[in-house]
């Protein structure tokens, strides 16, 4: 299991959509994560605050090899003069929980499992308790995993969506009250159904975009350091801490995050091509001077495999696209032909190295 399939499955935790097979390869997974990972699967689903009974618990043995792992990260962050306070995490013992503080790198959160069930300890912020209480009624999830087909949704409103790879919205059965809430991890475009007296409303990663009939794509993705919202015509308000921003047709913000839980800065641009964002609906990926790290990632979305790179790989800045239907070998050598890269397909892993 993937780092991406690992943050996929976590996401079907919500409504129980998961077999006892993926569940074994999650534990698995889990524990030979690396810390950053496992601050990364925390990051992710922030948003699925709360307890899931699980059809099984890990043994005493595992929680203890991770809780080892946590206690070593604490003493290497205090050896390197490089400590920082972090949420208490809840430990995990057969006869019940205590509660010890434990240092996390990437100054992060944790998932840990407990004895039959999913504890998530979720970082503090402000406004998370409005927003977790908001995102209860949002019981459903569609889904499309890294490398499938464009996905398409027709909400209770009438409101469309279409989901990029590796992407997951979370909805309510009907909607109702004053707001029309969803949430999205990964990338979508929507076409929103006019309804002046219930804005709808895409919670993202520590912002929100507010809507009240329009066309725009949204990219936000966990792995990814920014995330991007691109208006085609209408009007959207992006609302991010303090900051706020409305767009107009053509424009794009963009929400840069500095680290893990550290709302995002937003900035707007002008003259974008909706065309081009909104492009991988069709199958076309355009990068404009982009370096070659996060167009692998994008890659690894579209095509399901994992990434890994040798020593002394540069990673520099380039103009390309790609069309999905041609094929991961295809792509990689039209990509390797403009830079000095060498692409190795080694099953469902791409190795990256130097000329």
């Amino acid at each position: 299991m993937s780092l991406q399939e690992a943050q996929q499955f976590v996401a079907h935790f919500i409504t129980g959509d998961y077999t006892p097979e993926e569940y074994a390869a999650f534990l698995r997974w889990l524990k030979g994560a690396t810390v950053e990972e496992l601050t990364r699967i925390a990051d992710t689903h922030e948003s699925l605050h709360g307890n899931w009974s699980l059809s099984g618990a890990p043994s005493a043995e595992w929680v203890t090899q991770l809780e080892q792992k946590l206690d070593k990260v604490k003493l290497d962050r205090v050896i390197a003069g490089r400590e920082e306070e972090m949420a208490p995490v809840l430990r995990m013992r057969p006869g019940g929980l205590s509660r010890r503080n434990v240092w996390m790198a990437a100054a992060s959160i944790v998932i840990l499992l407990s004895t039959g069930t999913f504890i998530y300890i979720r970082k503090a912020g402000s406004g998370s308790a409005d927003r977790q209480s908001r995102e209860k009624a949002l019981t459903r999830a569609f889904s499309d995993p890294r490398g499938g087909e464009i996905k398409e949704l027709v909400l209770d409103d009438g409101s469309k969506v279409w989901l990029n790879a590796a992407s997951t919205l979370k909805y309510p059965p009907r909607f109702s009250g004053s707001e029309r809430l969803v949430e999205l991890s990964g990338e979508a475009y929507f076409e929103v159904a006019e309804n002046p007296g219930s804005p709808f409303r895409v919670l993202i990663r520590d912002a929100e975009v507010e809507v009240l009939g329009t066309h725009f794509d949204v990219m936000a993705y966990d792995d990814e350091s920014i995330s991007r919202t691109t208006l085609v015509d209408g009007a959207v308000k992006i609302k991010s801490g303090g900051d706020s921003a409305t767009l107009e047709p053509r424009q794009q913000a963009e929400l840069v995050y500095s680290s893990p839980g550290v709302d995002g800065v937003i900035h707007v641009r002008s003259g974008i091509d909706p065309k081009k964002t909104m492009g991988w609906k069709d199958g076309s990926f355009d990068f404009v001077e982009t370096d070659v790290r996060s167009i692998m990632r994008v890659v690894s979305r579209t095509y399901n495999v994992d990434v890994q790179y040798g020593p002394n790989t540069p990673n520099p800045n380039v103009n390309w696209a790609f069309y999905r239907p041609d094929g991961l070998s295809r792509v990689l050598k039209q990509l390797e032909s403009s830079i000095d890269i060498h692409f190795k397909i080694d099953g469902k892993t791409v190795i990256v190295t130097p000329i």
